[in-house]
């Protein structure tokens, strides 16, 4: 009920100033202007007068004055009075003696125990707004007898109207107020530990996950030694939930055995249900979809013989999201919906948020983009409307940008995931909307951008191995080295990846840093070839290996068929072929899958391909489409070498009649054995461009500019730029 910032910030010269004008009121005004202070910025006319404890006239009289002098004005109620400057009630505030701040702290206390109508003009306001009333009034009372089941009461108020961080402000507040009340649980009907629990569930659903784990392991330690098994279960089940969620899987699912071991073996219980359910989940988190599959089905049949309703929906979800994994079917999705309905019919609105995010996640990993990106936003809606925004809320809105991300709707994915984040999530929910937003860097060509995304992505995740994150933040750094030029950096990060994941998930995640890894080698040994050097004796063995593990990898959805045909063409790429046939099913294994992306990618290695052969017309056709196709999602890179390659095959981006009409013509270049990338170089250097420039137009880094001019320079037989560039004019490669 405070308005206002803190009273005691306020500079002493403005105070004084403020005050000089309450100064001037009569003594019954004053009285009443710092009553009303009490009570905050705003106060209902008929619990200022309660607690002013004064006649009609002289109650009137006194607002009468402060309202005329423009101190107080009627609110848009007309039955409640306001400051009109927030800063005049601090004053006013402060200036008062602590004694006398208490009293009327205690005083307003009373009259809203006394009679909670006072607190506003309609019952159901009143209802809402009294318990966080009294916690105030009787804490800054220092009445904290009072103060501690007031506190709880607004607590519980605050999470029955989806205000959570309110919740626990109140309930962090009861636990500091707790050991100076000596019947704090006589007052209270509950233990310390019930109320550190209660506020790392308040916690948790604000989003503020480390202090969520923080208040879960006070309310363990407060638990007796020797006392309910199935109480101490059931907190190691929530504090379980909170590791997952900052990337611990191991630790959560080592809480979750313990608690399961805790509950008795001879029968089933609620709290089996309970537990089981988040063992399921948290095995799930880990990769097991076989364990999950068989925890999730049993988890659901002890939900279903104790009617425990609320964990039959969970653990249909989690059934529904291993089955969707494994099989690529409409039977998970039929779980997962199941899930959805159970959690909706009783208001569990975690885990109908819950089914939200998996049910976006499975029609994702199925490529229905579109259903995936609907779900994702009638989660979000829901998130909104209970408050949990920055939790799983943030979940959603990754998912939701996943999807626009395979569309090509990139813009409104960039905003809504900066949305996200500006909202500061933690853990895995930052992490969700931060890996997405540094992909979409990475192929846009914002590689310093993406570089900051991963760094905080890992930093939100601690050390979890949950492959849809490590993997993910992987395939952006990769992607970036791959931009930079570093095929050493990628080469490294995508060996290193492929031999600690064996492709769990349906090779959802493995994939795309399969594809890095064989584009990587197909640069390499374009690289080798360009500089007249000799492949490396084990790439054949490289090779072989990468494609192995492309047989054995599952493709069950249009994206993995997608990264088999690029893997296939990339592998083809690095022994020196122009397979035609191979980027061409590429190709169309992306139309299919309806990605913008890794589309525009086949088009130009087509494009590259079929230009080898002296099909001039199909060459410029599928470089049309690379460079139309990248341009318009914003697909920088790919964008810059279509351009380049239509340059050097001379090639027309705007007239498809240019390429019949110009023949090939012979390569002046040839003889200097010069790169692609230093020939686009030499083209930049010709039209005056400095080391800085060039890094900024092709997507590379100042560094590695240098590098590819001194090399040009070596290869030309020239001393300086100027030199190189005279060349290049000579030679009429300017453009």
């Amino acid at each position: 009920m405070r308005g206002g910032g803190d009273p005691a910030d306020l500079p002493p010269s403005l105070a004084d100033v403020l005050l000089s004008r309450v100064d001037a009121l009569s003594p019954q005004a004053q009285r009443l202007l710092r009553t009303a202070a009490v009570a905050g910025r705003s106060v209902p006319d008929k619990l200022l007068a309660a607690v002013a404890g004064v006649e009609d006239a002289e109650f009137y009289a006194g607002l009468r004055e402060a309202v005329e002098s423009h101190l107080l004005v009627v609110d848009h109620t007309g039955r409640s009075y306001a400051f009109r400057h927030a800063l005049t009630r601090d004053a006013v505030y402060e200036d008062m003696l602590p004694g006398e701040r208490g009293g009327l702290h205690a005083a307003y206390g009373e009259a809203l125990t006394r009679d909670p109508d006072l607190a506003g003009t309609e019952l159901a306001q009143a209802g809402a707004a009294v318990p966080a009333a009294l916690a105030h009034h009787w804490y800054a009372a220092l009445d904290l007898p009072r103060a501690l089941p007031a506190s709880i009461a607004a607590a519980r108020q605050a999470l029955t109207t989806f205000a959570p961080a309110e919740a626990q402000r109140h309930l962090e507040r009861a636990l500091e107020i707790w050991p100076r009340v000596p019947d704090a649980q006589e007052r209270t009907g509950l233990d310390q530990a019930e109320v550190a629990s209660l506020a790392g569930e308040a916690a948790y659903q604000a989003g503020a996950i480390d202090r969520s784990l923080s208040l879960f392991d006070q309310a363990l330690a407060g638990l007796p030694a020797e006392g309910d098994a199935v109480r101490r279960a059931l907190v190691l089940d929530r504090r379980a939930r909170t590791l997952r969620d900052t990337g611990r899987e191991p630790e959560a699912i080592t809480a979750l055995e313990e608690a399961l071991a805790l509950l008795p073996a001879d029968q089933v219980t609620r709290a089996h249900a309970v537990v089981l359910s988040s063992l399921a989940m948290s095995v799930w988190r880990a990769n097991d979809m076989d364990a999950t599959m068989t925890l999730a089905a049993r988890a659901v049949q002890a939900a279903r013989e104790v009617g425990a309703v609320q964990q039959e929906a969970d653990s249909s979800i989690t059934l529904g999201s291993a089955r969707g994994y494994l099989s690529a079917d409409e039977a998970g999705l039929d779980d997962l919906r199941a899930g959805l309905a159970l959690a909706t019919d009783i208001g569990a609105h975690l885990i109908a948020l819950r089914a939200y995010v998996n049910i976006s996640d499975v029609l994702e990993l199925f490529g229905r983009h579109q259903e995936a990106a609907e779900a994702a936003r009638a989660g979000m809606a829901l998130a909104d409307r209970v408050g949990l925004a920055r939790s799983l809320g943030a979940f959603l809105a990754g998912n939701l940008a996943e999807s626009l991300l395979r569309l090509g709707r990139w813009t409104e994915a960039e905003q809504l995931a900066t949305q996200a984040v500006n909202a500061m999530p933690e853990g895995v929910f930052a992490a969700t909307v931060l890996q997405l937003r540094a992909e979409l860097a990475a192929m846009t060509g914002r590689y310093a951008d993406a570089d900051t995304d991963v760094r905080a992505a890992r930093r939100a995740l601690g050390q979890t191995r949950d492959e849809q994150y490590a993997l993910t933040l992987l395939y952006a750094d990769a992607l970036v080295a791959l931009g930079r030029g570093d095929l050493d950096a990628a080469g490294r990060m995508t060996a290193g990846g492929l031999a600690d994941y064996d492709g769990a998930m349906s090779g959802r995640y493995v994939w795309p840093v399969l594809w890095l890894a064989a584009r990587t080698e197909a640069d390499c040994a374009t690289r080798a070839r360009d500089r007249r050097e000799e492949v490396p004796d084990d790439t054949a063995a490289r090779y072989q290996e990468l494609a192995s593990l492309a047989a054995d990898l599952a493709a069950p959805s249009a994206a993995s068929r997608g990264y088999r045909a690029l893997v296939t063409a990339e592998l083809a790429r690095a022994t020196g072929e122009a397979d035609v046939t191979a980027w061409q099913a590429a190709a169309e294994a992306w139309q299919a899958a309806a990605e913008p992306y890794p589309l525009a990618y086949a088009w130009l290695r087509l494009a590259e391909a079929v230009a080898a052969t002296g099909d001039r017309q199909a060459a410029g056709r599928s470089v049309r489409q690379a460079h139309a196709l990248a341009s318009r999602v914003g697909a920088a890179p790919i964008a810059a070498e279509a351009a380049a390659l239509a340059r050097r095959t001379r090639l027309s981006l705007d007239d498809p009649a240019a390429d019949a009409a110009a023949p090939a013509a012979e390569d002046p270049l040839a003889r200097f054995g010069l790169t692609e990338r230093e020939r686009e170089i030499l083209v930049l250097l010709a039209a005056g461009r400095s080391n800085p420039q060039i890094a900024e137009s092709l997507f590379i880094s100042p560094k590695t500019a240098s590098v590819h001019v001194s090399n040009i320079m070596a290869k030309l037989g020239v001393d300086s730029r100027v030199e190189a560039a005279a060349v290049a004019h000579r030679l009429g490669v300017t453009g």
